[in-house]
């Protein structure tokens, strides 16, 4: 036998235990054979050294290539994943086999075959397969998802469960994706250890347990996850899991604890609200009597008219207070809402053209009655629209567009502002937050909440420098 291959000494191939390696020269002749190849296929050292690989007798039977170790093969390579059996004692033993191209020796090109024991993870898989046979179809029927992979993180089991929630199908991820790839970092082997943890339950079951896994587009999905380890004769072979989606009952969370806040909100609202206005319009009054005197001092009047400046933007945001804690009830009729976009635009048109930006509207010419509520619709509409104007202090553009996808209308409101940062989008829809020196961080509160009772939805995207974009979704047929 050659000390050496290419690229790697012999020494270093002979210390491998679990891969047995075959090398054959161009003229398919064995030129080398592991340690580990030749004591487990019974050859003694020196024995199959410059034999044709198509001639010592092969210890496999009813495999996809019978015979040799190299029959039934085209030009001695292998498709990927070829099993191979052999009967030892009476047992049935499954392998690997592929033939690689090595690079070119000093004699030609170099063949090279490897062989894995892959008796256990067969026997596993097929395992797998009859204990999950007649389950198969409450498997796959299951909204939960379920996956099971074997020790070395193979994926065996992947039901369409797991495919809705994490958005690959099962051929993608079957026998091509380590289980840790799902997770973020290191997260995988977290699980493997809290499955022993009694904190979780009990020593070798994980339930009840909360945390991410990772969508084919790179998105992160809280779950809720329970696994276990998978045993056959007593060993541990792999881990089966179970998890459910979570984002759909963190929304509910987060809307009934808003809900929640906005009772308590307007309990205090109605209590400040009759403590503060009845002071503020005597205060107001006062001032615009006074205001009203010939000899008054410039300097007085000056500060008179401050104060009740300041009294009207205090009756302003109390009166904001009220909208935003009672919503009025919605009430919806068939309306023309290409109209009332226009409308509203014709109302800020001085506005628009004060600060020197564009009104571009886009409908499509067949749109149809929709119905909504128009005062509501109107506020909304006067709300985005005074924020774009807002954005574009140097001018810009403003476009406004109606498009309807199924049984879905979506109204876009487009502007070239100055766009907002990520940490304040995040914020936009936090009562009393705002990004303006004299705002009250009320109005697209109200705009979700009105939007809301339209059983629609209202979002944001924006880029700092170029603009935002709100993007406003509504079902055509309410209910």
């Amino acid at each position: 036998m050659n000390d050496t291959l290419p690229g790697l000494p012999a020494p270093i191939l002979d210390s491998l235990r679990d891969i047995f390696l075959l090398v054959l020269d161009q003229e398919q002749r064995i030129v080398y054979a592991n340690a580990a190849f030749l004591e487990h296929f019974g050859f003694g050292p020196g024995e199959l050294l410059s034999q044709y690989c198509f001639d010592p007798v092969s210890p496999f039977t009813g495999t996809q290539a019978t015979g040799s170790f190299c029959s039934g093969v085209s030009d001695l390579l292998y498709p990927e994943r070829t099993l191979l059996k052999r009967v030892i004692q009476g047992q049935t033993c499954i392998y690997e086999a592929t033939f690689y191209p090595l690079e070119d020796g000093p004699e030609g090109p170099y063949k090279v075959g490897v062989f894995r024991d892959v008796t256990q993870n067969y026997h596993l898989e097929q395992e797998f397969r009859k204990s999950f046979e007649l389950e198969r179809h409450l498997l796959q029927a299951s909204m939960d998802g379920i996956i099971a992979n074997d020790l070395e993180g193979n994926v065996l089991i992947f039901n369409q469960g797991a495919s809705k929630i994490l958005g690959y199908t099962p051929e993608e991820v079957i026998g091509k994706i380590k289980v840790s790839q799902l997770y973020p970092p290191n997260q995988a082997h977290t699980i493997k250890e809290l499955i022993y943890d009694p904190s979780y339950g009990e020593a070798g079951v994980l339930e009840n347990y909360e945390t991410v896994v990772i969508q084919k587009d790179g998105t992160q999905v809280p779950i809720w996850l329970a696994a276990r380890p998978l045993t056959h004769g007593g060993e541990v072979r792999g881990i089966v899991g179970y998890f459910r989606d979570l984002r759909e009952r963190k929304r509910l969370e987060e809307e009934l604890l808003r809900n929640e806040r906005l009772a308590t909100l307007g309990k205090m609202v109605a209590h400040v609200t009759h403590e503060i206005k009845n002071p503020l319009l005597v205060i107001g009054g006062f001032a615009r009597q006074l205001e009203r005197h010939q000899e008054l001092d410039p300097e007085i009047r000056g500060r008179l008219t401050l104060i009740h400046t300041e009294v009207d933007r205090l009756e302003k945001f109390l009166g904001d207070l009220g909208s935003f804690t009672r919503i009025p009830p919605t009430q919806k009729v068939p309306g023309d809402l290409p109209a009332l976009i226009r409308e509203v635009a014709d109302i800020m048109a001085d506005n628009f053209k004060e600060k020197g930006i564009t009104f571009h509207f886009e409908a499509p010419g067949d749109f149809h009655t929709f119905s909504f509520d128009p005062g509501q619709m109107r506020q909304v509409l006067i709300n985005l629209f005074k924020n774009s104007l807002e954005a574009m202090s140097q001018g810009g553009l403003l476009t406004v567009g109606l498009q309807v996808r199924g049984e879905i209308l979506e109204v876009t409101v487009q502007d070239t502002g100055q766009g907002i940062s990520p940490e304040n989008l995040k914020l936009l829809f936090t009562p009393f937050f705002s990004t303006k020196e004299r705002g009250t961080g009320l109005g697209l509160t109200i705009c979700r909440g009105l939007i809301e009772q339209h059983q629609g939805e209202i979002s944001f995207a924006s880029e700092v420098g170029r603009g935002t974009t709100c993007l406003i979704r509504l079902p055509l047929v309410l209910t």
